[in-house]
């Protein structure tokens, strides 16, 4: 591992982009080859089946997170509920419910717990608010979003002052959009949005670094053009993804280039330190972009039937007998999901190199997990274990899952479904202090 003091200007000049000239930082150059580390991790519990209680009946777990104290954090978006449950498994309290009252659900999304033990669960299309509660479950106030936000379409994140979230992860209606909220170019902003008051406030923390604006695109179906004009547009195939993480005492560990950089903030959103390794995005081809689509739109088809299609357990709601329901697509319902996701791809450019960096998180100890591109450049790789000063602890095999949430004390919860379309959720302690 070697360390450097350098400029900002050079670290634009050694491709490093998305800093500040004016600055400068540490580059912590990082070993090339894996430490392989145990993903043998020691199951602490589990929650969720056909066998569970009735707390237990998940309809779709959209989103979790965990509390300081290690309580897990389920936001069931079927449900239209939280389920909160203790560090041994057990049900602690729900939080929300279906309805349009306070503190009721319509279309929950997104869900953080701040570092104060606030809950904010993202709830836009409709009730046009982030619903926030406090540690003790009950229901503080509901903070509206602007008019021109249509929804959040990407995870929020628990900070010290309000949660944490990337411009590119609001879908937003661009000519109502304040001139000062829109990325200038080249950029991408972190922001933090503050929900002590009645209105969301956005605040840039950092101006990370994108390629040029995709600009204005259109669909082509069946000889019709339909313009994508006057929203958030999507992002380029194997563009670089702005992924963002909390850090303890308000700091930020971020990846926003198609190289390996995990770039950290200080709490005041000072760039401080850049985690590097020798591992270097490949150029794409047609061939690889033709199995990126593939992969895409067989990743769309199940996304459809696992939100209705197919196997499901299904309650009569007179009897409250369960049962096994099959509403499987027909070749029309997978075409037309097929045709419309290619009409998607095709509009949007293509990047010109496939990114090393797939998924970043985050735990309450500060420790960076850093989920690579597996060797096929289409699969999930290695995970790699970081600290914020600058440590590489290793890296887990690429056939151990990215967690959707990580905890304190090394715990970890994944999310299974089995062939009947039951979600259980395991929670696992890792070893080696990690």
């Amino acid at each position: 591992m070697h360390r450097f003091l350098i400029a900002g200007a050079a670290l634009c000049l050694a491709g490093l982009a998305g800093v500040p000239a004016a600055a400068a930082q540490e580059l912590v150059e990082l070993p090339a080859e894996d430490r392989p580390l145990d993903p043998g991790f020691e199951e602490v519990f589990r929650v969720g089946g056909i066998d569970g209680e009735p707390w237990e009946q998940f309809g779709s777990i959209q989103d979790a997170a965990f509390d300081r104290a290690g309580n897990l954090y389920l936001l069931d978006s079927d449900g239209l509920v939280v389920v909160v449950v203790d560090g041994e498994g057990s049900l602690v309290r729900t939080i929300g419910r279906a309805g349009d009252g306070p503190g009721e659900f319509d279309f929950p999304r997104w869900l953080a717990v701040l570092e104060d033990g606030r809950i904010v669960v993202s709830d836009v299309p409709r009730h046009r608010a982030f619903q926030v509660y406090n540690s003790d479950g009950s229901f503080d106030r509901g903070v509206r979003v602007g008019n021109d936000l249509l929804a959040v379409a990407d995870r929020i994140h628990g900070g010290r002052d309000g949660v944490v979230l990337t411009g590119v992860g609001l879908a937003r209606i661009e000519e109502m959009m304040p001139e000062d909220e829109r990325d200038p170019p080249g950029k991408r902003r972190i922001l933090r949005a503050r929900l002590d008051g009645d209105e969301m406030a956005l605040e840039t923390v950092f101006q990370a670094w994108s390629l040029p604006p995709v600009g204005e695109l259109t669909l082509r179906i069946g000889g019709r053009e339909i313009p994508m004009g006057g929203v958030t547009p999507p992002p380029r195939t194997f563009g670089p993804p702005l992924i963002v993480g909390t850090l303890p005492e308000g700091g930020l560990a971020f990846s926003d280039s198609s190289a390996y950089a995990i770039k950290i903030l200080d709490a005041d959103g000072a760039l401080v330190r850049i985690l590097s390794r020798p591992l270097h995005p490949v150029p794409v081809t047609d061939r690889i972009v033709e199995a990126e689509f593939e992969r895409r739109i067989d990743e769309a088809i199940a996304g459809f039937e696992a939100r209705g299609q197919g196997n499901r357990m299904i309650q009569n709601a007179t009897t409250g007998e369960t049962m096994v329901g099959s509403l499987d697509m027909d070749e029309r319902m997978r075409e037309g999901v097929r045709l419309s996701t290619m009409a998607q791809l095709e509009a949007v450019p293509v990047a010109d190199e496939v990114p090393v960096v797939l998924d970043l998180r985050t735990t309450w100890d500060g420790r960076i997990w850093v989920q690579r591109r597996g060797e096929d450049l289409l699969t999930d790789g290695p995970i790699d274990v970081l600290t914020p000063d600058g440590r590489y602890l290793g890296s887990y095999p690429a056939e151990t899952p990215m967690p959707m949430a990580l905890g304190p004390g090394g715990l970890v919860a994944t999310l299974q479904t089995d062939e009947l379309g039951m979600q259980t959720v395991v929670v696992q302690r890792v070893g080696g202090g990690l």
